[in-house]
């Protein structure tokens, strides 16, 4: 986040710090933060404030950078931060996504599934070939903050999936039961948000199961990562059963990896 240099007086701020600053002072424009191969280290260690802060209702998401007010000199008059509470705490305002890539190789860490439970994670297994012409350009348009904002409470509250009593995810549940894989209310709420979210951006209403797979392989199937499968055969035979190819394929690629 920064350091505090008593010789100074000065707090210095890095970029990951400057940018949630800028994020709060423009409450209106998407921000995207990127980190870059994240489990190089440990994400649960370095990023252990930020994913507790996840846990918190939007609002109660705060900082504190230093245990010292911290105050700026303008024509040698002292004024507070705009963006900070009490002169020292930053909040980490709802217009923010943090987005980060991660690689699975030798020189590595596993991602810990206090990660995955507030993360939506997308794996990318084959090189997307080169966009080279653009036959159909689309006109560019701006949305700010508040009307993505405002587009995802209306899918959610006018959305008619209920993650609690899909037979679907049931099914899902008891067959991963054994290798001690669970929802949490958490966990449900997000795939209930994000499948009404998503039959909300198509006209094609039937999308449900498309989107109940793709938040399940995310959030819930990826754990098998980490899991000792004894008969992975008969667990794609079940998850072919359900008609989730998605699945499928992600634990026949766990012989591979």
């Amino acid at each position: 986040l920064g350091y505090y240099n008593e010789f100074s007086m000065k707090y210095t701020p890095k970029k990951f710090t400057l940018a949630l600053y800028k994020a709060a002072l423009n409450k209106e424009i998407c921000t995207f933060i990127l980190l870059d191969e994240m489990n190089l280290s440990r994400i649960e260690y370095y990023f252990s404030d930020f994913l507790s802060l996840m846990e918190n209702e939007e609002g109660q998401r705060d900082i504190k950078l230093v245990n010292i007010k911290l105050t700026k000199k303008e024509n040698e008059t002292e004024s507070e931060y705009l963006a900070l509470d009490y002169s020292n705490t930053l909040k980490v305002p709802s217009n923010v996504w943090f987005i980060g890539t991660a690689n699975r190789d030798e020189s590595t860490f596993v991602i810990s599934d206090k990660v995955y439970d507030r993360a939506h994670t997308m794996n990318f297994t084959k090189r997307a070939p080169k966009v080279r012409n653009y036959s159909d350009p689309i006109s560019q348009r701006y949305f700010d903050y508040n009307t993505i904002n405002e587009l995802f409470i209306k899918a959610k509250k006018e959305g008619d999936f209920d993650a609690e009593n899909s037979q679907l995810i049931k099914n899902v549940e008891t067959l991963l039961a054994p290798f001690n894989i669970s929802f949490g209310n958490r966990i449900l709420k997000q795939i209930e948000d994000f499948v009404n979210i998503y039959k909300a951006c198509f006209k094609d209403k039937n999308v449900e199961d498309q989107a109940i797979e793709k938040i399940l392989l995310s959030k819930v199937v990826a754990k098998l990562e980490v899991k000792a499968i004894d008969d992975k055969e008969k667990l794609e035979m079940e998850f072919e059963k359900l008609n989730l190819n998605q699945c499928v394929d992600f634990i026949r690629r766990l012989d591979n990896e």
